[in-house]
């Protein structure tokens, strides 16, 4: 367990370590009391178990969830029952994490008060159609989930991911007045502005590099990847060709690309 925020931000990190999940799911603890939980995180015992040693006798106003990934909500109905607390969540992400129906439906501007201030819903649909983060703007700080990561970039795959909402998600949350982002996996981030930046400027360029590997003959996700991706961790090739689909859907979309029977080819200059 580590602290930032000035104490009012507790990170538990998860037992789940992994190539995707980086060094374990992060589930947040927001003071002072009435505190909020954000992503309780996958269903293990011990990581919940932190959570509440963490949480001690503190009232709990809410536990939050970023989405309906395991990784970040398995943990919750066991969380729940353990602290007494409302569930905060989207419809959508309770009904697809086989959760009942959230104490607190959370949509677009729905805020929930806390000890510290209040967190603002932002819709952010992109790594998955039902994702939200949370901004406290009395910190300037955003919980980003899935959404951005502390190191290395989100996977964006079909058939949930979608590149076209991803880009305009980051590119809303480009506007915020932050000073930190807390990622779902991965440390905090200090410098957001150039974060967010970052991201879109990774995301613009993967597609212009995709496009560079349609033009020279590349037509299937496989190709495109091999071309695109040099020295890849095999154990990442499925998640690199989900997001190169990703970005053939919106360049198709876009009337840049079309889909044949054989693959992708190029239609016109992007």
């Amino acid at each position: 367990m580590a602290e930032s925020g000035g104490g009012w931000v507790k990170v538990v990190v998860a037992g789940n370590p992994g190539p995707l999940t980086l060094d374990g799911t992060r589930t947040y603890v927001l003071g002072p009391e009435p505190c909020l939980v954000i992503d309780p995180g996958p269903d293990l015992a011990d990581h919940l178990d932190a959570v509440e040693v963490t949480l001690g006798t503190v009232q709990v106003a809410a536990v939050c969830v970023t989405h309906y990934h395991a990784d970040h909500a398995a943990g919750t109905a066991d969380l729940i029952l353990r602290l007494a607390a409302p569930l905060a969540a989207t419809p959508q992400s309770a009904e697809r994490a086989a959760l009942d129906p959230p104490d607190l439906p959370l949509a677009a501007g729905s805020t929930l008060d806390f000890g510290g201030g209040h967190l603002e819903v932002i819709l952010t649909p992109g790594h998955c159609a039902d994702h939200v983060c949370f901004h406290w703007p009395q910190a300037r700080a955003l919980f980003t989930g899935d959404v951005i990561l502390g190191e290395g970039t989100s996977m964006i795959a079909p058939p949930e991911g979608d590149m076209a909402a991803y880009m305009s998600t980051l590119e809303r949350l480009a506007e915020l007045d932050l000073s930190i982002i807390y990622p779902g996996h991965g440390p905090e981030i200090d410098e957001p502005a150039e974060k967010l930046i970052e991201y879109l400027e990774h995301r613009r360029e993967r597609e212009r590099q995709v496009l560079d590997a349609l033009a020279a003959g590349a037509t299937t996700p496989s190709e495109i990847r091999a071309r695109v991706y040099e020295d890849l961790d095999p154990r990442l090739f499925g998640a690199a060709e989900g997001s190169v689909a990703a970005h053939l859907g919106k360049l198709v979309a876009e009337g840049h690309v079309r889909a044949t029977e054989d693959g992708y080819r190029m239609v016109g200059p992007a």
